[in-house]
């Protein structure tokens, strides 16, 4: 008789980003039903928001199998839950403690610690992030961890509209070398830096996404910077576009940079351990926010090629054997298997 199907609860600090791309992947994962549960309705909520949120999550945390949290923040505030169901927790970057100094910092690495005891088995989405783990809790902590990088899954060509149609549509020629960004524009990925470059070396850039720093970046775009906002199109951009633009002061390991790479793009990075990791020697890393340095890698790339093509190439092809997203599956699975095989 075949095993039923287990249920894994995921609850998520905020609607969007890369936790909801996380789940989404991991969606069609054999024997298994997932669920989604939200602790705020967006990124940076109020504190009453985050409060009636969590009220709110009180009448659906029950009836699963399995819980998994995502973000150090929602892990802590549900300690007692990790500790007492059984529990995987994912970081996504461990923004929280990054971003922390001081007293901050250590109380960040407090509830880091706690959080990795608490939970059956916690993954990090990059060694990097490992690393900065383990500093935080310690050669303990790291022994309840597993490395499952996220993954993207090499495509080929789409279908209609094609690339051609694509840039038609957009008001591009067939022949101009366009680079495309995609994410959320605040002030941890500093769009205007890249837009700036994009003006400064008259290069095209197509920039899709929102947030805080819209406004800022439509007045900083001119003759060459296109602000697209939310598209759900985004395959068939990175197919009408020659390199892929990430400039990031903390990542986990972008989903965006993976989906690039495999589209066959080379890219432009900032030199953090996490983008440097996904890049490897497929892409051209500049140091967080530096305008002259991203115009540097413009030119460097809207003038030659032959190296984009190569640099492509090596994109796709690292994709393909280490961010693989079945990989990615099957060894996520492999750990909600183990919570369950360690009872």
């Amino acid at each position: 008789m075949p095993n039923p199907e287990r249920s894994v609860l995921h609850v998520l600090p905020h609607a969007g980003g890369g936790g909801d791309t996380y789940v989404d992947v991991l969606s069609d994962m054999s024997g298994y039903t997932f669920q989604r549960v939200y602790v705020a309705p967006k990124r940076k909520p109020r504190v009453g928001e985050v409060v009636a949120g969590v009220l709110d999550l009180r009448r659906v945390l029950r009836g699963y199998d399995l819980l998994h949290v995502h973000g150090e923040g929602a892990a802590g505030m549900f300690l007692p839950l990790l500790a007492w169901k059984r529990s995987v927790t994912t970081f996504h970057g461990l923004h929280l403690l990054r971003r922390a100094t001081g007293v901050r910092r250590r109380a960040a690495e407090l509830n880091l610690r706690a959080v990795v005891r608490a939970a059956d088995r916690t993954i990090c989405v990059s060694a990097a992030e490992r690393d900065v783990l383990t500093a935080a809790t310690g050669p303990a902590g790291a022994r309840r961890t597993v490395v499952v990088h996220n993954g993207a899954r090499a495509r080929p060509e789409t279908g209609p509209p094609n690339r051609t149609q694509v840039r038609e549509q957009l008001g591009l020629t067939e022949t101009e070398p366009v680079g495309i960004w995609v994410g959320s524009l605040d002030e941890r990925r500093d769009p205007l830096a890249v837009v700036r470059a994009a003006e400064q070396t008259s290069t095209t850039l197509l920039v899709v996404g929102d947030g805080p720093l819209r406004t800022a970046v439509e007045r900083a775009a001119g003759a060459h910077a296109h602000i697209l906002g939310q598209r759900q199109d985004v395959p068939h951009l990175l197919r009408a576009s020659d390199f892929f633009v990430l400039m990031s002061q903390r990542e986990g390991l972008s989903f965006a940079l993976l989906e690039a790479m495999a589209c066959g793009l080379p890219a432009i990075v900032a030199d953090i351990p996490e983008n440097i990791e996904a890049v490897g020697d497929s892409g051209l890393p500049v140091p967080y926010g530096d305008e002259e340095a991203t115009a540097a890698a413009f030119l460097r790339l809207v003038h030659n090629e032959r190296e984009r093509t190569t640099l492509g190439e090596r994109a796709q092809q690292r994709v393909s054997e280490l961010f693989d997203v079945d990989e990615m599956v099957a060894r996520t699975r492999a750990v909600y298997d183990e919570v369950f095989a360690s009872e």
